[in-house]
């Protein structure tokens, strides 16, 4: 089991590979796949780091200017998820919303693994315990979030995709 700063390095690593993916991408919807994957990522990890690890270095460490500014941080990333998720692919500042996100996240990663991920790692925390706790939680986000996607689908009137009739029928395609 991963300690929860190490669960807190392996998102910022999954998110930051997709924002090379984001750069790499040429197409609009692409991109905008690749958004969303990036919104879901963050959301999800920015409530772990605030219902669980960041009362935990509170309680430890004290920290209240680092925590404060980690905090901030996240809200103003949160502001730009929220005009990114009604934003086009295709809007002339699409892009340059995203990158917005991506300097957001890049300067608060920067913060995190320079100055509250090491203290956290020489400190007394039980980290693997709060990594348990962190693990078990993102299940259970990821898993609404999940439901959430189910019910789009359901509610946008499509059909799920299904193999081919040849397929099915064994036949070769």
């Amino acid at each position: 089991m991963a300690s929860a700063t190490q669960m807190i390095g392996r998102d910022h690593k999954k998110v930051e590979g997709l924002f090379e993916k984001f750069d790499q991408a040429k197409k609009g919807e692409a991109k905008k796949k690749i958004c969303e994957q990036v919104i879901e990522e963050l959301e999800v990890h920015t409530k772990l780091e605030e219902e669980i690890f960041y009362p935990a270095v509170r309680k430890h460490l004290g920290e209240e200017d680092m925590l404060d500014e980690a905090k901030q941080e996240h809200q103003q990333a949160k502001k730009i998820i929220a005009e990114l998720k009604t934003a086009d692919a295709e809007d002339e500042n699409f892009e340059d919303k995203f990158s917005e996100l991506v300097d957001a996240i890049k300067h608060h990663v920067e913060e995190e693994e320079g100055e509250m991920l090491p203290k956290a790692d020489e400190s007394e925390m039980d980290l693997e315990g709060y990594g348990e706790e962190m693990a078990q939680r993102k299940k259970e986000l990821l898993g609404q979030a999940t439901k959430k996607q189910g019910n789009r689908k359901k509610s946008s009137g499509r059909k799920p995709k299904s193999g081919s009739a040849r397929r099915r029928s064994g036949r070769a395609a």
